[in-house]
């Protein structure tokens, strides 16, 4: 293969890598109705944000999760190599999103999360020609377990700066670093099921996002209620949750009559589960990136064939 056959193939792989983490973005913020969070309809219990601000967000780091999946794809370092690496980008990202966005944070959790996966979704098809969840899972580990668990064991000693790292210290709660650390159980083990059941279920897709929102609020330690509120509103939020399911979840008929009374009763008590609706959106770009997502004509979508 010559040099440019080499390049452009790196460039159409990372190109569908990010559009995919692109449209995994607009596909949670689209999600309605999402109590407390920001959706088409309501700013939630937001007062500094609204859809607007996300699709601004989300269009100023699309290519730098091109970027980072090129550099998975391109690199050949070690994969904790490649982890350092993205993080300077990633960094890069994060200076676009306050741009676009005038400083406010809409999805600093996600250029983490998805910036990883993207790397390492380059990487798993550059070794091994497609990517697979466990592919990618593998090599999520690879990247990044030495080093954050070595990060968490420093935070708890130094002042904390960000609002994971005051949960940790007040809570011992450790945030997306721990989540990326046990290789994103929440995602793996709770939102990929629970879409998966969804789709053979033949259910209408708005709702199956929805119930996989509320099967991880219903689980996860949220890091942006726990900032914003405290463990003991946590844990009512998880509660709520579990009743929300008990009763049918977003698969009932009155869900989104109740979803919308929920939404008015989180903008009163200022809770928005944030860290769930990045989950749901990791969610989704890796059932896109591993083809478990029927197109809009019913058939899988086959981006990622193994390439002999």
């Amino acid at each position: 293969m010559g040099k440019n056959q080499a390049v452009e193939k790196a460039e159409y792989f990372a190109e569908s890598i990010g559009r995919m983490a692109y449209q995994a973005l607009l596909e949670e913020i689209y999600t309605v109705p999402k109590p407390g969070l920001v959706d088409p309809y309501s700013c939630g219990a937001h007062t500094d944000m609204d859809v607007q601000t996300f699709e601004r967000s989300a269009e100023a780091l699309y290519p730098w999760f091109v970027r980072m999946a090129y550099q998975g794809y391109q690199l050949t370092c070690t994969p904790e190599d490649l982890f350092r690496e993205i993080r300077k980008t990633g960094m890069l990202a994060e200076e676009a999103m306050y741009r676009a966005t005038g400083h406010v944070n809409t999805h600093k959790g996600m250029i983490f999360t998805l910036g990883i996966f993207s790397a390492a979704a380059g990487r798993c098809i550059q070794e091994d020609g497609t990517v697979t969840l466990q592919s990618i899972l593998r090599m999520e580990q690879k990247m990044t377990a030495r080093i954050l668990r070595a990060e968490i064991e420093m935070l708890g000693k130094e002042p904390a700066k960000s609002n994971g790292e005051k949960n940790l210290v007040q809570y011992g709660t450790t945030g997306i670093r721990g989540e990326a650390l046990a290789g994103y159980p929440s995602v793996f083990h709770i939102a990929l099921p629970v879409l998966e059941d969804g789709l053979l279920r033949g259910m209408e897709w708005n709702r199956i996002k929805l119930q996989i929102l509320f099967a991880l609020m219903s689980r996860v330690q949220d890091s942006n209620i726990l900032s914003r509120k405290n463990p003991s509103v946590l844990y009512q939020v998880q509660m709520e949750a579990m009743q929300f399911l008990e009763e049918g979840g977003a698969y009932s008929e009155d869900a989104l009559d109740k979803l919308i009374r929920m939404d008015a009763d989180y903008i009163k008590r200022g809770i928005s589960a944030g860290g769930c609706a990045d989950l749901l959106a990791t969610s989704l770009f890796l059932a896109m990136l591993c083809n478990k997502i029927p197109n809009e004509n019913g058939a899988i979508l086959n981006l990622f064939p193994v390439v002999k």
